[in-house]
Formats: structure tokens, C-alpha cells, sequence
């Protein structure tokens, strides 16, 4: 099925009417909803088969998951039996305003016992966090929506929020991007590095700030490319540090056929491809901004599935300058093939795309193979490769190893000190625990390389600039939310508790090279540009001052029943402990075109100073949502 094809038949089904037996919603589920957790936790018990992992799923495929969960003789509890009804009935839609919804739902039914509906509402959401020196960052936006059916086979959705922020940001020094390669010079030449400002028009250096208010890396923005101030609201501003307003919209057209194995999407939204937990993927995170992009999913048998994606990324107000997508607006593609060998082993690989804007057919095609297709037309675009494997045992939990190949240059010498081999892998197990519903205990390791997920500035026969194809979004990353150059430990103990009630306990710790002051690391930056230089070193910990962040959280959610205007509180508080380190000696490449004195040797050790500060900070994050979706 082409990218055209899709179209045809989005089109078609407008003006198509075909009988239906009751209403069928092929929507996405937000990311954020109970239910993937629940259907995550069913299908590792073996209650359900292993669905498709290509998320968010549509609302008519979640729903039949949750009533195949109900179905099932043994293997719930009576309270995880309340809970995923509690989940399947906050999909249900009554005729008329519908006050605990905060919406209006009109079903009208057409000739040849098709229908057309329309569901309508608003909702707001609060989240206000401050640590206990007083730094503090609060969102709060209102939300506008219609959505429904079109006939038996399209549903439509369409989102606007805006709202209120403001964030305090905290300057820690200034970063200076590193050079980049001039294809006119030779490897080895002095000259063979020429700074940004003579190829681009992107600046040298950059001010580099953290969010104390949140915890690290836990911020992902809620607005478009820019924010507006009240004073200067036809002008475009970058960060919210005082009162400001931001707006996100999102929107959707989402199609079945063939009895639900062929799924469409054509929108803007969140999106999480991957075997694990939502917010574990290395290709395409939850965490991720939004774009707009035509996708769909093919399922030719119980076992395998097919998924693929185009989309235009999108850019951010970034110093006076557009920035990420700004010499072209880049586009995206992305496939994957995943298998499932009965309710034991899952397998998943597949290929991302990150190319200029042309009209290049190679891509749009979704059968065609990434990998060869970009060697074919002259390697001019960021590829990357990835696959996950999951053993499972049912009823007992999982063990999993993801991994992302971002344009390396793969070579058996020297391959883990290298800078051209770019790459993040992951690896963890999770547990299921019988006490409590739905629970279950998780512990992963993630480890994300230097200039993963950035790609160099590409000079192309079509243009006379070099061209940014790094693999990010609305100046944030595509993958996984660390920055490169980053490690993590993750371990989370987490329930559903009782319907509406969530809880987790959690403790990570986190590492990464510093991107600002004399102990920079180069590579630890989504800005960094690959350096061009077969010798280009890097060593993790031993080649500059690393930050460690040891996070210790609890968290939950709890949804207020029988209340006129229904309420969901939730939040988290905790410790984040941080201190700094650096290698005892530095090391000096033997090799005379070295471009870097970039590796340690022996240990590191720990230190605090002017510039890099240990410390530790409480933070509390607490919300509210009026007239939440679901249960």
C-alpha cells in the first residue's frame, strides 16, 4: 500500500457509506492513558496476544483488547477486574450534553445504516512544580475538541490547547558547537574543520540552560515552535521565563479495513514505536514532539506486523533563528517488520530515514528498503537502523535488548572509543508482582553515545548551504529523551492500585558529559555536529567532567468518582542528588592527525567547584485535570 493509495482511500471513505453495526471510533488513545499499561501487563500473562508496536492505538483496537482482558475465564483479579472495566467505560458516549465528560455526543445515522457522530467538549489541566530553593514552573491549558465518525471506516479528531506558562530556567555557561567536516579539504589537513558560520547560519556558541523545577529530562515542551508574551504578541518568542502564552494543536484522520488489519492515520501527535513501555523507545519516543505524518499498519497474520510512517518534522525559535529544520523542513520516514513467536519471543527491526524536503518517491514508498534506497540515491540523508528482542515468560515477566545504529561507521578497530560509531542500546527485565494489581517491577539500562541522534551539517549537489538532518524534532530529540553522550539506570516499582488510582516508586541515576565550561565534552549535545575525523576519540567518564544525577521519586494519580465536575490529581516529589566528576589524567592521542585530546586514562574521580556545583534539590510536582479522558 502506497503513501497514495492511503490517501485514495482516506478520500474515498468520505463520501463512502457501508453498513455498520455500532459505532466504530479509530482514533489514537493519548499515550498517557491507563489502558496501555494494562493491556502491556495482560498480553505478558499471556491473556491476550501481543499487539502492534507501532503506538498509539486506535480507540477501537484498545477497546477490544480491553474486553478480550474481560472475557478471559482466569488470570485477573477481582479488583484488576474493576479496573480495566472501569478503563472500557470511560469510552462510552451518551446521546446529549454529558456533564462528567464535560462534552456534548451527537450519533447520526444515515442511509444504509451507516452513521456520522460528534463528540465534543473541553477539559483544562494544571501542573505547578517547585523545588525547595524556590525555583518553580507551572503549565496550565485549557483544551477545545471534536471528534467522530465518518461512516463505517473514518474517524476524525481535531485538538486545540492553549494556555498560560511560565518556567524558570537556570543558566549554566555557554557551549560553542564544535567544527565541522569541509568536503574540499583532506582528513589530516589543518584546515580539514571550518567553523559553522562560514557553511550556515547557525550561531558558533549557545547558552545552555537546565530546568530546576523538573526533574532531569523529564520536560518536554507542551507548546509549538515558539511562545508569545503579552506585551509583543505578533513577535515570537523562545522559552516562557516569564508569563507567557503557548498554544499545541493536534489532529488526526484515522481509517480501517479488511476487518481491522489494515490501519491508516493521517495527523499530528505523540507517537511511541517500539516492544517496550511507553517512554523506553530509542527510534520514535513518547517523549518526542509532535509532527504531521501519513502512517499505517498492516497485519497479514496474528503473529507479524508491518508499520511505516512519512512525516515534516518541524522546527523551534532558537536565538533569533529558526533552528533544526531550518535551511529545508526535513522530512521523515520511518518502517518496521516485528514478529511474534506464540506469547514467548518478540523480534522488531527496521529502518528511520531523517531527508531534506523533496518529492523523492524512494521513501513515500513503504515496501522499499530505507537502507539500500539512501545508498542508491547518493547517502546525502541521516539513516539509522534498529531492532528490539524480547524473551517473555508468561505470568512471570520479560527481558529485553533494543538498539539504534544512527550513520555508523562500523570497523572492528578501535569500535567502542570511536566518535563515527554512533549508537544507543538498552537493555532490562521486568517483573510482574502478584500482591498488587497490575503491578510489576522493572529495572533497564540505557546508553546513549556521543553525537547519536545529531548527524553532521550535509553538503548536497542541490544546494550551496549544508543542510541539518539530525535526528530531532522542534529542537528535541526523535529517540530517546537523554541527550548524547548520556547513560541511565532505571529502576521503577509501579500499580494500578485500585480504578483511577495509580502508584510508583522510583530511582535513577543518570550521567552525562557536561555540555558547558573548560570540562565540555564534544558529542553530549542534540547542537554537536559529528567531527569528520576517523580519529576522533571519545571515553565515557574519562574524557571530560560528567554530571551524575541520582533521582529518587514516588509518584501517583488518583480520579475523584461522584463529583458533579470530575476531577484526576496527580503528581510526584523527590530528591535528585548531583554531583560531578573527571578523569584523573588526561590522555593525549599518539596519532599526528588526531583532532582531539578527547580520552582519560586511569579513574576518575569526584569534585565540586565554581563551575560544576554538587548538590541536592527537592522537588515537588503536583496536578490536576478537569474533565480528564477515560477512566
Amino acid at each position: 500500500m502506497t503513501v497514495f493509495g492511503a490517501v485514495f482511500f482516506f478520500v474515498s471513505a468520505l463520501f463512502t457509506g457501508t453498513a455498520a453495526l455500532h459505532a466504530q471510533q479509530y482514533n489514537a488513545v493519548p499515550l498517557d492513558h491507563g489502558a496501555y499499561g494494562v493491556i502491556e501487563h495482560a498480553a505478558l500473562r499471556g491473556i491476550i496476544r501481543s499487539p502492534p508496536s507501532a503506538k498509539p492505538w486506535q480507540e477501537h483496537t484498545v477497546q477490544g483488547l480491553l474486553r478480550e482482558i474481560l472475557g478471559a475465564e482466569r488470570g485477573l483479579s477481582p479488583a484488576e477486574r474493576d479496573i480495566v472495566s472501569a478503563l472500557l467505560n470511560g469510552f462510552e458516549r451518551k446521546p446529549g450534553a454529558d456533564l462528567q465528560r464535560g462534552a456534548y455526543y451527537l450519533n447520526q445515522p444515515l442511509k444504509g445504516a451507516s452513521h456520522y457522530s460528534a463528540d465534543m467538549g473541553l477539559s483544562w489541566e494544571s501542573l505547578f512544580n517547585v523545588t525547595g530553593r524556590g525555583e518553580t514552573g507551572t503549565v496550565n491549558m485549557g483544551t477545545a475538541y471534536l471528534g467522530g465518525d465518518m461512516g463505517r471506516h473514518l474517524s476524525y479528531d481535531f485538538k486545540v490547547r492553549g494556555g498560560i506558562l511560565i518556567i524558570d530556567r537556570k543558566l549554566l555557561g555557554t557551549r560553542k558547537n564544535p567544527p565541522v567536516y569541509d568536503p574540499a579539504k583532506k582528513p589530516g589537513d589543518q584546515a580539514f574543520l571550518v567553523d559553522i558560520p562560514d557553511r550556515t547560519n547557525v550561531q558558533p556558541d549557545s547558552p545552555v540552560f537546565s530546568l530546576p523545577a523538573y526533574f532531569p529530562y523529564s520536560f518536554t515542551k507542551p507548546w509549538e515552535a515558539a511562545v508569545f508574551m503579552p506585551k509583543s504578541l505578533d513577535r515570537y518568542g523562545e522559552w516562557p521565563d516569564r508569563f507567557a502564552f503557548g498554544y499545541e494543536i493536534l489532529s488526526e484522520l484515522g481509517m480501517a479495513l479488511a476487518d481491522d488489519r489494515l490501519r491508516f492515520r493521517f495527523g499530528r501527535l505523540r507517537r511511541d514505536w517500539g516492544s517496550g513501555e511507553n517512554g523506553t523507545s530509542l527510534v520514535l519516543n513518547s517523549q518526542a514532539r509532535p509532527f504531521l505524518a501519513l502512517e499505517g499498519s498492516a497485519l497479514p497474520a496474528d503473529w507479524m506486523y508491518f508499520s511505516f510512517l512519512t512525516g515534516a518534522l518541524e522546527y523551534q525559535k532558537f536565538r533569533n533563528q529558526w533552528s533544526d529544520a531550518a535551511s529545508f523542513q526535513n522530512l521523515f520516514s520511518l518502517a518496521m517488520l516485528e514478529f511474534n513467536i506464540k506469547e514467548y519471543l518478540h523480534f522488531d527491526f527496521g529502518s528511520a530515514t531523517v531527508w531534506p524536503k523533496r518529492f523523492d518517491l524512494g521513501y513515500l514508498f513503504p515496501v522499499n528498503s530505507n537502507f539500500l534506497y539512501q545508498n542508491n540515491i547518493g547517502d546525502f540523508d541521516n539513516l539509522a537502523l534498529f531492532a528490539d528482542v524480547e524473551g517473555r515468560w508468561p505470568g512471570i515477566g520479560k527481558l529485553w535488548l533494543s538498539l539504534f545504529v544512527d550513520e555508523a561507521n562500523f570497523t572492528l578497530d578501535d569500535f567502542f572509543h570511536l566518535d563515527r560509531e554512533m549508537y544507543a542500546l538498552q537493555g532490562g527485565v521486568k517483573a510482574l508482582l502478584p500482591l498488587l494489581p497490575f503491578a510489576s517491577l522493572c529495572v533497564y539500562y540505557t546508553k546513549i553515545e556521543p553525537y547519536c541522534y545529531t548527524h553532521e551539517y550535509t553538503l548536497t549537489p542541490w544546494n550551496p548551504v549544508l543542510i541539518d538532518t539530525s535526528y530531532g524534532n522542534n529542537g528535541e530529540s526523535l529517540g530517546y529523551y537523554l541527550p548524547p553522550n548520556s547513560d541511565e539506570l532505571v529502576l521503577r516499582l509501579e500499580s494500578a492500585v485500585l480504578p483511577g488510582t495509580t502508584a510508583s516508586v522510583q530511582y535513577q541515576l543518570i550521567r552525562h558529559g557536561v555540555e558547558y565550561g573548560y570540562g565540555r565534552v564534544d558529542g553530549s549535545s542534540l547542537r554537536d555536529k559529528i567531527v569528520k575525523s576517523n580519529n576522533s576519540h571519545k571515553d565515557f567518564l574519562r574524557d571530560g567532567v560528567y554530571q551524575w544525577d541520582h533521582v529518587i521519586k514516588a509518584g501517583g494519580s488518583c480520579r475523584l468518582r461522584g463529583l458533579k465536575v470530575p476531577v484526576v490529581f496527580y503528581g510526584e516529589l523527590g530528591l535528585v542528588i548531583t554531583a560531578f566528576s573527571k578523569a584523573d589524567v588526561p590522555y593525549t592521542s599518539p596519532e599526528p592527525d588526531a583532532t582531539d585530546q578527547g580520552r582519560g586514562t586511569g579513574n576518575y574521580r569526584f569534585f565540586s567547584d565554581d563551575i560544576y556545583k554538587a548538590g541536592t534539590a527537592f522537588i515537588i510536582s503536583l496536578g490536576f485535570r478537569i474533565f480528564p479522558s477515560g477512566a
